[in-house]
């Protein structure tokens, strides 16, 4: 295993959004560590294909890989795992952006050798990067896990933020020892993966924005997938989450206040009984949720905004 960085970049159909990740990839300013591009390409069509073999392959820094057939999102994951041969790693998407300073600023942290993996702050934006002013976490100096029950509540509700999964940077020794069918299946294999992690060394998040996360239609996170969630509380759960807590009951009442903006209008779903259940729910613990200080703090923000 050499002694310098992969940067992979998980690519699925987003022609119109890749080259500004590749583009990103490449623009590092003086990173002081030798890096590589590495292109895993997972399209059902040849659009992505045709514009890595017209643009980019007389780089010496970048390698593209077609996957053929597509593997399913997790597959695709433990394969590009298992083929990391650097010392170090960052997986990102092909609809971020990494900040030109992304490689000078994160990997002085994980040359530590309690460190297993870094992650940065980010700043989202829906179509213009120029619009990118929200983080992702407000903490404002170096955070540190050692623990997974401290880890897994930052991804319930009021806790700060979260490090977004394509900002991390790991070491590889760790991550290719986590077995992926021990993890949580479905949209919340990151968290699992990433947790995983802390049974091999200390996980920390830096204050610094070194990445641009977009927010689209297209995105895994704009739908809202119940069963998924509730898998990743019971995992929660067996790592010592109180399931009494106010995360908790914030987290799964924004969950499912999301699930019923996304069945689109009330007066068509109304009929169905588990739109009705969800709502009568919405309704009377909504006055649990106006008397938690989060409630506040998010309608003052909005109101300063």
């Amino acid at each position: 295993m050499t002694d310098f960085l992969q940067i992979i970049i998980l690519s699925r159909d987003r022609v119109d959004l890749i080259q500004n990740s590749i583009d990103s990839a490449i623009a590092q300013n003086d990173p002081g560590l030798d890096y590589e591009i590495i292109i895993s390409g997972n399209s059902d069509n040849d659009d992505v294909n045709e514009l890595i073999n017209k643009y980019y392959l007389k780089s010496n820094k970048i390698k593209y890989i077609r996957r053929e057939p597509p593997l399913s999102g997790n597959a695709h994951y433990e394969v590009v795992i298992s083929e990391l041969n650097a010392k170090y790693a960052v997986i990102f998407h092909d609809d971020d952006i990494l900040h030109p300073d992304y490689i000078k600023q994160i990997t002085p942290l994980i040359l530590n050798d309690s460190i297993a993996a870094v992650g940065c702050n980010a700043l989202t934006f829906n179509n213009k990067i120029g619009d990118a002013t929200k983080k992702t976490h407000n903490f404002k100096s170096i955070k540190k896990f050692d623990n997974k029950k401290d880890f897994l509540q930052q991804y319930l509700v009021g806790n700060g933020g979260i490090a977004p999964f394509p900002g991390y940077i790991y070491k590889t020794k760790f991550i290719q020892k986590i077995p992926f069918k021990s993890l949580v299946s479905g949209k919340h294999l990151d968290v699992s993966l990433l947790a995983s992690l802390l049974d091999y060394g200390v996980i920390a998040w830096i204050p610094e924005a070194l990445m641009y996360y977009r927010v689209h239609l297209k995105g895994d996170s704009a739908t809202e997938v119940i069963p998924h969630r509730l898998k990743y509380l019971r995992y929660a759960y067996s790592e010592g989450i109180d399931r009494e807590s106010k995360s908790v009951f914030l987290s799964r009442y924004l969950w499912w206040f999301n699930w019923i903006r996304q069945q689109g209008s009330f007066t068509s779903n109304i009929s169905k009984w588990k739109y009705r259940i969800v709502t009568k729910f919405l309704i009377f613990r909504f006055f649990n949720v106006i008397f938690t200080s989060y409630f506040w703090f998010k309608i003052l923000k909005k109101m300063s905004n």
